[in-house]
């Protein structure tokens, strides 16, 4: 065979095998696009053929790992046939095979003592609810004074976590955190700032929960909360664990209090709003105060971080009353059981020891840190 013959019959190959990959995908395609369709408006089926039309599309999608989609189809046989019991509990069974065995074996080993806490439910839906992304040297993943609703997990590398103390005009350095330490646990469960910096010293690869996705996941596996907060108490203990004596965030000693209150929400020129009462005063500084407010839904609770507030209360000196009034601001919230809501003030202007003092002394309290 001549050169010339051999190289028409390599082109003549190159084409079939063209034409072959193009039939291919052209099949692929259709197939995709007849599940897209699946539940639109159409010829009548009888509910066998609309059950195995989803199942397979339920199948199609969870061996492309597309768990969305397969997720969305089975939510569709949930609702246009809800008496399938066996394919309904044998799609999900499939999705959730097909989620443990796509789960990176070495990320779980990272949080092993978070993720053993959890069953197969709670493990597959907390592990796709992470998101990934890489931090170059000195890019900051978070600055003090913000605030992302994020829980982040580090994967590798290390960063730095400290923050700015204001009193001496200097950075100061908690911790070095580094493969299998989380950050951000703060902001994650309350309603507040970043009281830290945390910036990568060299490139490093982190995950990270949002809060909405955070959410999503709890409406089906309730106990993940639990947990998670457990889990993240001993890792936020861990991260602070280096920071210097005397060095502390909080400058005022507080005491305990039983007061209650009344909270109103100032606009920009400084006139009050729509009054919160039903306020409890659990504690009380030069600085700032806490209280637990009752019934305040997230979406209030959005609007008050960082607003300004004028707080008043009134407390019995022997036989006499007297007023606590305070312009101040809401650094943080963090809603608890039972509809209840922790807020945490700060006054614009502190206030005197000896009136914090004053006032502890007559509601029966004992003084702590």
């Amino acid at each position: 065979m001549n050169v010339d013959n051999l190289s028409e019959n390599k082109k003549n190959i190159i084409h079939l095998r063209e034409v072959t990959s193009s039939e291919k995908q052209l099949k692929k395609k259709k197939k995709t696009s007849r599940l897209l369709r699946l539940g639109e408006s159409g010829p009548e089926k009888n509910s066998d053929a609309v059950v195995k039309e989803l199942f397979d599309g339920i199948v199609h999608y969870a061996n492309l790992n597309n768990f969305v989609k397969a997720e969305q189809l089975r939510e569709k046989l949930l609702v246009e046939v809800p008496s399938a019991v066996h394919a309904i509990v044998r799609s999900g069974e499939i999705i959730e095979q097909k989620k443990t065995a796509c789960m990176d074996q070495e990320k779980l080993r990272l949080w092993a003592d978070l993720f053993n806490q959890f069953n197969n439910s709670e493990a597959t839906a907390f592990y796709f609810a992470l998101k990934d992304f890489v931090v170059k040297p000195n890019q900051p993943v978070f600055q003090q004074g913000s605030c992302d609703n994020r829980l982040y997990f580090i994967r590798s590398g290390s960063l730095k976590l400290k923050y700015f103390d204001y009193d001496v005009r200097r950075n100061v350095s908690i911790a070095t955190l580094r493969k299998g330490d989380v950050a951000g646990v703060e902001t994650f469960f309350m309603i507040t700032n970043h009281t830290t910096n945390l910036i990568a010293i060299e490139e490093s690869k982190v995950s990270y929960l949002d809060k909405s996705a955070y959410q999503k996941i709890l409406a089906e596996n309730h106990a993940i909360e639990s947990k998670l907060c457990k889990y993240c108490e001993t890792k936020q203990i861990h991260s602070h664990q280096n920071q210097p004596d005397g060095q502390s965030q909080r400058a005022h000693k507080r005491y305990k209090t039983e007061l209650t209150g009344h909270m109103q929400r100032l606009d920009p020129n400084g006139k009050p709003g729509e009054e919160i009462s039903g306020v409890k005063i659990i504690d009380i500084s030069a600085g700032g105060l806490g209280c637990l407010v009752k019934n305040l839904k997230i979406g209030e609770a959005a609007c008050l971080r960082n607003s300004r507030i004028y707080i008043s209360a009134s407390y019995q000196k022997y036989s006499l009353s007297y007023e606590l009034k305070k312009p101040a601001k809401i650094v943080s919230l963090k809603f608890l059981p039972f509809g209840e809501c922790s807020v945490h003030v700060k006054f614009e202007e502190p206030m005197g020891e000896d009136r914090v003092m004053d006032i502890a002394q007559h509601t029966d309290v004992i003084a702590y840190i």
